[in-house]
């Protein structure tokens, strides 16, 4: 069964679909930008379907569009129940050859993989990758498109919880503050507000019109690190630029808020505010990356009476798009870039070569008898020579300089910057060395390296093209019998 997008939003009657706020989502679009770099493939999006419709949110490497829903992609590959597909090419397939998104009505897709998004028992889309060119997906491929598809959920969980938690909050604010006009029923009712809000799996806070802090939830108390009874240190923040002091709030990266950035100040300046980020650095505890949600709270007249913000904790959710982007990034065995972030650099380092006339030397790099180490001793072996063959290339580089694992027994070594011919070979004669002594007792190794020097006009893949060609004319020169042999 499939859902409306705004079942995404909502547990109540779907209502019209948010999509330009989803296109809008800086979290989704990185997850989305990860799930095409961790596949290999150019595109990919977030699908959301309704009864009658596909709505591609964030796309990445394309423009997106909505289509019906009898021609998607999405919605035939899940017909039977949520599973992950992986095809290397659906034209291929006699199931899928058809589709208005293969056969070139809408598209020419050729590669094709895709997980479900289930939400509360509900299939309402898929986040998935493509290209226009068969590929050779990783066998894991399937798996990790998985584990994104989990960080969609969550995400699309924590936006309908935040605006619910936040709506509650608002109400028992409002509750607490109706309640004071009544007092024989004001203490029965803070009673029920505090336990409320004690029970909430958000952090809440609370200020009055002039802005002085009046409420913290329990959450709220424990992640500022504030006692159940907290009422002095709460009025020792009388600012907005104390309460950035007295609890530490500072942005994710750890940069100290700027008291106009706080979420709570924010509400009086903009009136709602919509999922925040902020974090705490308390002394001698981790930091602790939150999302914050906040509203005015206005009395039946509409006047402010005060503001409340709800916080949800997302320093896990954090940790683990880290990862994925380190995982997109780098290379499993040695943890140096692998490709992608070399060809980056590589960009990087040609840019400032148009600009300031400053070369770079590319280093390619073949592990001489790798495949023989890897035949006769097994692969273990074969790791610890690759393992070696990294930290031995750490060892010879400068700071700024960059050493990559681009596959195999392959290694790069990028020197952007003032670079010459004497240089490189000088850097060359380093490796050589530090290679023929290794310093952990094992066996000595041996590399086949090319150079080539930047020029005006050479994009990533050409130099890199005329360093592997350089490569293998040093391993073709070492098979060449000696002169008169």
């Amino acid at each position: 069964m499939t859902v409306s997008p705004a079942a995404v939003e909502t547990t109540a009657a779907p209502t019209e679909p948010d999509l330009r706020d989803l296109d809008r989502d800086v979290e989704l679009a990185a997850v989305v930008r990860v799930a095409a770099a961790v596949a290999g493939v150019r595109c990919a999006t977030v699908n959301l379907l309704d009864a009658s419709e596909q709505h591609q949110v964030v796309p990445h490497g394309f423009p997106g569009s909505s289509s019906p829903r009898e021609e998607s992609l999405c919605a035939a590959m899940n017909t039977g129940g949520p599973q992950v597909q992986v095809h290397d090419d659906l034209a291929a397939d006699p199931r899928y050859a058809g589709n208005p998104w293969v056969d070139g009505r809408r598209a020419r897709v050729r590669a094709y993989a895709s997980a479900p998004l289930v939400v509360d028992g509900e299939t309402v889309g898929t986040i998935c990758v493509f290209d226009e060119a068969p590929h050779a997906f990783a066998p894991d491929a399937g798996e990790r498109l998985a584990d994104l598809a989990s960080v969609v959920v969550a995400l699309f969980q924590r936006r309908r919880q935040a605006r619910q938690l936040a709506a509650l909050a608002t109400a028992s604010a409002a509750a607490r503050d109706q309640a004071r006009a009544a007092a024989g029923h004001a203490a029965r009712s803070e009673a029920f507000t505090r336990a409320l809000l004690d029970s909430l799996p958000v952090g809440v806070v609370a200020a009055d019109a002039e802005g002085r802090l009046t409420l913290f939830n329990r959450l709220g108390r424990e992640w500022h690190g504030l006692p159940e009874r907290y009422a002095e240190q709460v009025g020792r923040a009388r600012s907005t630029e104390d309460v950035v002091e007295t609890f530490g709030l500072c942005a994710p990266d750890g940069r100290r808020l700027r008291p106009e950035e706080v979420p709570l100040a924010r509400v009086y300046a903009e009136g709602r505010v919509r999922d925040a980020d902020m974090a705490i650095d308390r002394p001698g505890h981790p930091l602790r990356v939150l999302r914050a949600s906040g509203t005015p709270v206005l009395d039946a007249r509409g006047r402010l009476t005060g503001a409340v913000v709800a916080m949800m904790d997302v320093t896990a959710q954090r940790e683990l798009e880290a990862r994925l982007r380190e995982a997109a990034l780098h290379d499993a065995l040695t943890g140096l870039p692998n490709r992608a972030l070399l060809l980056d650099r590589v960009g990087q380092a040609l840019q400032v070569q148009a600009r300031d006339g400053l070369p770079a030397a590319l280093l390619y790099c073949d592990l001489d008898g790798f495949k023989a180490v890897n035949d006769t001793l097994g692969h273990a072996a074969g790791d610890a020579a690759l393992l070696r063959m990294a930290a031995a290339l750490r060892s010879v580089v400068r700071p700024g300089d960059t050493v990559a694992r681009i596959g195999g027994d392959e290694f790069v070594v990028l020197c952007p910057g003032s670079a010459t011919e004497d240089a490189a070979r000088r850097l060359v004669d380093r490796i050589t060395a530090t290679l023929a002594t290794p310093t952990d007792g094992g066996p000595p190794l041996r590399c086949s390296t090319g150079v080539a020097l930047s020029r005006r006009g050479d994009d990533a893949d050409s130099l890199l093209c005329r360093a592997d060609a350089a490569m293998y004319e040093v391993k073709r020169s070492r098979r060449r019998p000696a002169p008169g042999a």
